[in-house]
């Protein structure tokens, strides 16, 4: 590509719009390397998306060794096409942050909301950039915090935190299970030096955001929800009660079809 391509479309994944978008290309920077037996090559855009406006930056790494099959040519003969490595700053998400995610700090009434939401965003952002070991922390972090909110000392043992949220009813028995695999997990990335894949912490994260959606985000809901009920009840106009002579003349009106209508 030459600096005269520089205001071209190329299609690339925007992370907000989150997918494949036409995009316009702002910057190019291209390198390359090599010797008699094997080239490379990488290039370098910042790119605007045409839908949404996101600005980020991609390289698009290949070489002559990284190449698949793709058809056949008019002669029969194979034809191959480069298999490149992408990679987007900002990062493209691993895992797409739910609803909730950016109004939580304001949610939740409690000192430490600001703490706990501040420390999700990181969990999120080194799931996105590899970073497992730090993501797997983070995921334990994060829980820990939520207990403290909930009322549980934050000094006790995890041992003992989970016992008494089970006793009081903020967790069932099953969530118990899982969450001792979500802490010895990030106990495991502290303290042994466990490097998880993103499978391994993918499972532990939805066992998390079910976590807060119940105990945080859904009660919060339906608070919103019964002080809308109640503003709309206060404008509701009463029904108007019917006068004494107005329901006499009802009750005599029902008596006599009652007597009038056919047996």
């Amino acid at each position: 590509m030459s600096e005269s391509e520089i205001g071209t479309k190329l299609k690339a994944f925007c992370a907000n719009c989150k997918g494949q978008r036409n995009c316009e290309i702002k910057g190019h920077h291209r390198e390359s390397g090599g010797d008699d037996n094997f080239d490379w090559w990488q290039n370098w855009y910042l790119l605007v998306c045409c839908g949404c406006d996101h600005v980020f930056a991609q390289s698009v790494y290949s070489d002559s060794e990284s190449y698949f099959p793709v058809g056949y040519d008019h002669e029969g003969k194979t034809e191959y096409d480069y298999d490149p490595v992408i990679k987007s700053w900002p990062a493209r998400f691993k895992r797409n942050r739910p609803n909730w995610l950016d109004t939580l700090e304001h949610d939740i009434e409690n000192a430490k909301s600001s703490d706990f939401s501040s420390c999700l965003v990181q969990v999120y952002e080194a799931l996105d950039h590899d970073l497992n070991i730090l993501a797997a922390i983070g995921i334990r972090t994060a829980f820990d915090v939520a207990s403290e909110i909930l009322g549980i000392d934050p000094e006790r043992r995890f041992e003992n935190k989970l016992t008494e949220m089970e006793n009081k009813s903020l967790i069932t028995p099953s969530q118990r299970d899982s969450f001792e695999v979500l802490i010895n997990a990030g106990n495991a990335s502290a303290h042994r030096g466990w490097n998880p894949s993103f499978q391994d912490l993918d499972p532990l994260m939805d066992t998390l955001e079910h976590f807060i959606n119940d105990t945080f985000v859904v009660p919060q809901l339906r608070k919103k929800a019964a002080d809308g009920v109640a503003k709309v009840k206060s404008r509701v106009p009463p029904r108007k009660k019917k006068s004494v002579a107005s329901a006499r003349k009802t009750r005599r009106r029902e008596q006599t079809e009652d007597v009038t209508k056919p047996s």
